[in-house]
């Protein structure tokens, strides 16, 4: 199985892009929207304590913008009173603690042409994550793991 810090690498290389700590306004006004993560990065979010700020969601930008012809289904962190669940008194908890999503890692405002090619574009190279044969093992631990958390939660 692929490490967190390999596929990491496997994911730079077909963005073409390099781990960033901006923290300027525009970077800071992308935390309105949660990063996505890998299966990996939502794995260590649930068993770093997280499982309350993520949530089963689906992607389906990929088809808008002609990149697949089906929805994405993922789990992900939430959004919480229009900001990420991570975002607090201007920048991400989860930062300092090593559990930024890949997303996050790799993410700046400056956009280039490779963004308009899906082979190139970070956020469908980070989605299609969860639908990759190689990551099904920890998507299934993903769901049962948020399972027995939410049945701990209802009684």
């Amino acid at each position: 199985m692929e490490t967190r810090e390999e596929q990491l690498h496997r994911i730079e290389v077909r963005t073409k892009r390099k781990p960033t700590q901006c923290n300027c306004e525009r970077c800071k006004s992308m935390c309105h929207t949660p990063c996505l993560g890998t299966p990996q990065d939502i794995l260590r979010l649930i068993e770093a304590g997280y499982a309350d700020k993520v949530a089963y969601s689906e992607w389906a930008v990929g088809i808008l913008l002609g990149f697949t012809p089906y929805v994405i289904p993922m789990v992900q962190i939430e959004e919480k009173n229009g900001w990420c669940a991570f975002y607090h008194d201007g920048k991400c908890e989860l930062h300092d603690k090593g559990l930024k999503p890949t997303e996050g890692i790799l993410a700046s405002h400056d956009l280039t042409p490779y963004e308009l090619k899906p082979e190139h574009n970070l956020t469908f190279s980070v989605a299609r994550e969860w639908v990759r044969e190689e990551n099904l093992k920890i998507v299934k631990e993903i769901c049962d793991k948020l399972v027995i958390f939410y049945n701990h939660q209802t009684k």
